[in-house]
């Protein structure tokens, strides 16, 4: 044994599912990424609106709680930073320090972050995964549940972007059994 097989586990976990949700969202057009199921869907400039100006400005918009693709893809990618950033680095970065790229650049930017993450976890020891770190809300967790939650996070909004696209498909094609096409 080399005092890293619940570390490499948890990597393989965290690779695993990622690889899977960034094949998919190689299949994503940008229409796709863009669509809005609603008028107040959450979209890119919502996110760069929201790392601007703060939970108190987006808390006072008329927002549904169903976003973009590519809202969901910033999302992932920012989270995957703030969290990596808090745990195993300065912990100085803000939400309005963030990129926020347009599809289909967003996806190179999910994956740097995810790299980054990676980079940050793959020399740790078994024995590390209950060192306590910081969050970014000033909060201190086990390092195994920083990676935990990321493994989680991503296999969430995996599933919200599958839905999402599949929504897509349904509201743009032709239907007539379809009530609301004109969205």
């Amino acid at each position: 044994m080399n005092g890293k097989n619940t570390v490499q586990m948890m990597i393989w976990e965290l690779e695993r599912g990622f690889q899977r949700l960034v094949h998919d969202l190689n299949e994503i057009s940008k229409e796709e990424a863009q669509w809005r199921l609603t008028p107040h869907s959450r979209t890119l400039e919502i996110i760069k609106q929201w790392n601007e100006k703060g939970n108190e400005w987006v808390s006072a918009q008329t927002l549904d709680p169903v976003s973009t693709i590519e809202y969901k893809v910033i999302h992932i990618a920012q989270c995957k930073q703030m969290y990596d950033e808090y745990a195993f680095r300065e912990g100085t970065l803000n939400w309005n320090d963030l990129k926020s790229p347009e599809w289909p650049d967003c996806i190179a930017y999910l994956q740097q972050t995810q790299t980054r993450l990676i980079d940050s976890i793959k020399n740790l020891s078994d024995g590390q995964l209950e060192e306590l770190v910081s969050t970014n809300w000033g909060e201190l967790w086990p390092i195994k549940q920083i990676i935990s939650t990321m493994i989680f996070h991503d296999t969430y909004h995996f599933g919200q972007i599958n839905t999402i696209r599949n929504l897509y498909k349904i509201m743009n094609k032709d239907n007539p059994n379809l009530l609301h096409k004109e969205m």
